[in-house]
Order: structure tokens, then C-alpha cells, then sequence
């Protein structure tokens, strides 16, 4: 069964629409907005005319709804990207009262300019002269009038906006649920591949204890390898981990390669700012790029070839650099072109755990390829 047919109708619903589409639910639903306020009206106590001035004039009045809504809508989709909950919620309210003074202002203007407010409606007139008038003019309660005027008329608003707003938040938790699904699905494949991690590492420690009387160079290098294969194994099943063991790990890493290919690669790691004890970072985002930067920099040539890591640690977030020269000489086909297999599966992996307080760069020419982190530390 798909794992997604549990949450088919929501998807039907939130399904993206062809610009057609949008076109004609936005037509209907702006036509049926503006004239079930014109029908209110015509139906109020109010003596109303039914001459241009005043079918025009109502008819604009109505209309200004529609810009407020998109430019609500625009500054929505900028600003949901920072802000969340309570908070995005006040700016945009601030917002549509603004836009919308704005609207009336521009709105009474015109209306004014064509007709002369004193031959429309009553309220056209009593509103449209106080909106019209200097800022001296007015009085401190007329301003507060005006207030309650624009947030009256805003909440009209809040229906078709908070109908986006819901469709975003459902959305995203979708995202959400695809992106955990697939860490799952990955963790699983991750697990049945495992060739039997104890006996893995009770042989390397058997090899290393005949190998110590032997060679110690020999046996630091297994010492190193086996660090990495315990932390991979083990320490790597949770989504985050602590920033100083993950930093250990990717150093005993570079330094097994650094052993491997001593003849011909350099190596330069640069650290600054002392590395704390309780902040996490997602977990092998930082050993991934390190270790596809020895793949794509190092593995798939034979000549001399460099690596360059910089960690700085800037308070409560780090600034992770790592730099690796481009062969010209490539001993695999294809491998020319290729990009690393895990940029995209880190993009996700940073969006799950630090959504759009991350800065991913990547950046290249034709000596070299760096990828630059920005990074939020979490509080364990």
C-alpha cells in the first residue's frame, strides 16, 4: 500500500493547480465576494440610488479588496520563510490595515476627483472627507475612527487569506512527513546493508592487537578506521548529535585519508573558536561533505590533489568551509560530471532539522569546488 493513500484526500485538495485553474477559482470567488456586498447593501436601510456615480462608486469600493488581498498574499509568501506562528501572523495583520488605509485613501481620491463626494452616499462622504483631510486636520479621535474603519474592513480579508495560510502550514507538514518517511526508508536499506558491525570491529580489533607489536604507524591508521566505522555505526542513528563528536569524527576521517594518499594529497584543517560541549548540529552533514569532497577531489584521480577545511565557531551558530581541487586527469569514466550523490540528501536533511536558517553555497570554477555552510548550532 502507498504510504501516502492515508493522506490522499489532503493531497487531492493541496494539489498544485495550472495557472488556468487559478485564473477561474479566483474570477468566481472575487465575483461572488464583491456581489454579495453589493446585494447587502442594496438591501440595507440605507436610501440607495441606483445611478452610475453610485453603482461605480460602491463597485470601486468593493474592488479595492482585491489588490489588498495579493499584496497581503506576496508579502505573506516573503516573509513565511523567517517568521512563524503568532509572529507572522501580527505582521501581516499590520500589514493589511496599512494597505488597506492606503486603498481607501487612493479609493475616496478618485471618487472624488470624478464625482465629488458630496453626491454619493452619506458615508461615502462622512469617511471619504476624513480619510481625504491633512494629518493636522484630523483629531486624535478621528484617527482612531479611521483605525477601526480600516481593521473593520481588513478582517473581510481574513477568511481568503487564513484559507492560504491553512493551505501552507498543511503543506509543509506534508513536506515533513516525506522527508522523514524517506529518512526512514534510507535508515532502513542503511541497516539491512550492515554486514554484521560487531564482527566488523572485533576483527579490527584482533588485527590490531597482533598488528601494535608490529607497526605502530600501521596501527594508528587501524585505530583511526575503526573509530570511524564505531561512529558510523553507532552514533549516527539519531537525527542530531553533538557538534565536538561529529567534529572528531570527520577529523579521524581526513586523517585516514590523509595516510592513504600521503604521496600525493594536502591536506589543511583550520579551526576557530572553541567548540562547545552542548550544542548539536544534524547528524553527518558536515562528515558527508567532507567525505564527498575526498570522492570527487581525491579517489577519481591519480595526480596531486588538495583538500581544505575551516570550521569556525561564531557563538550559536558555525561557519563550516570545505574546499577540494578539480581533477583534469580522471581514471573513471563519466566521474567528469558527476555531483555528489549526498548534496541533495543534506539539502533535506538541513531543511528537516534547520528549515530557512541555513545558508548552503556552493561555488566553483575550473581549479576548484567549495561548498560553504552557515549554520545554527541547537541547544542538546
Amino acid at each position: 500500500m502507498d504510504r501516502h493513500a492515508k493522506y490522499f484526500p489532503l493531497r487531492y485538495m493541496l494539489q498544485t493547480q495550472t495557472i488556468r485553474q487559478r485564473i477561474q477559482y479566483h474570477t468566481i470567488f472575487w465575483l461572488g465576494f464583491i456581489l454579495f456586498h453589493l446585494l447587502y447593501f442594496a438591501g440595507s436601510k440605507e436610501k440607495i440610488h441606483y445611478k452610475a456615480s453610485w453603482v461605480i462608486s460602491y463597485g470601486l469600493y468593493y474592488l479595492r479588496f482585491i489588490p489588498v488581498y495579493y499584496l497581503a498574499a506576496g508579502v505573506f509568501n516573503r516573509l513565511k520563510e523567517k517568521y512563524y506562528g503568532t509572529s507572522l501572523m501580527i505582521l501581516i495583520g499590520l500589514f493589511m490595515v496599512l494597505a488597506m488605509h492606503a486603498a481607501n485613501v487612493i479609493v475616496f481620491l478618485l471618487l472624488d476627483q470624478r464625482f465629488g463626494l458630496n453626491t454619493l452616499s452619506d458615508a461615502f462622504s462622512h469617511f471619504g472627507s476624513m480619510y481625504l483631510r491633512s494629518a493636522s486636520q484630523n483629531q486624535p479621535g478621528d484617527w482612531l475612527m479611521l483605525l477601526i474603519y480600516d481593521v473593520t474592513e481588513t478582517q473581510l480579508l481574513f477568511l481568503p487569506l487564513g484559507l492560504k495560510m491553512i493551505q501552507y502550514g498543511l503543506l509543509q507538514q506534508i513536506r515533513v512527513r516525506d522527508l522523514l518517511a524517506d529518512k526512514l526508508k534510507n535508515d532502513l536499506a542503511t541497516l539491512r546493508a550492515q554486514p554484521a558491525p560487531h564482527f566488523i570491529l572485533n576483527t579490527l580489533n584482533s588485527v590490531l592487537a597482533e598488528l601494535l607489536p608490529v607497526s605502530e604507524k600501521a596501527s594508528q591508521y587501524l585505530v583511526s578506521l575503526t573509530d570511524v566505522l564505531r561512529f558510523t555505526l553507532y552514533k549516527t542513528a539519531d537525527e542530531l548529535i553533538l557538534l565536538k563528536k561529529e567534529w572528531q569524527a570527520l577529523l579521524h576521517f581526513t586523517d585516514l585519508e590523509a595516510r592513504r594518499f600521503d604521496d600525493r594529497l594536502k591536506v589543511r584543517i583550520k579551526q576557530k573558536g572553541k567548540i562547545p560541549e552542548n550544542k548539536l548540529v544534524p547528524t553527518l552533514v558536515l562528515f558527508t561533505l567532507t567525505e564527498n569532497a575526498f570522492k570527487h577531489g581525491v579517489y577519481n584521480t591519480i595526480e596531486e590533489c588538495r583538500i581544505d577545511i575551516a570550521l569556525d565557531v561564531c557563538g550559536d551558530h558555525i561557519l563550516f568551509s570545505i574546499s577540494n581541487s578539480k581533477p583534469q586527469l580522471y581514471t573513471r569514466t563519466g566521474n567528469r560530471k558527476a555531483s555528489g550523490i549526498g548534496l541533495a540528501n543534506i539539502k533535506k536533511r538541513l531543511q528537516l532539522s534547520a528549515k530557512n536558517n541555513y545558508l548552503l553555497t556552493v561555488t566553483e570554477n575550473q581549479l576548484c569546488y567549495t561548498i560553504e555552510l552557515n549554520l545554527p548550532l541547537i541547544v542538546a
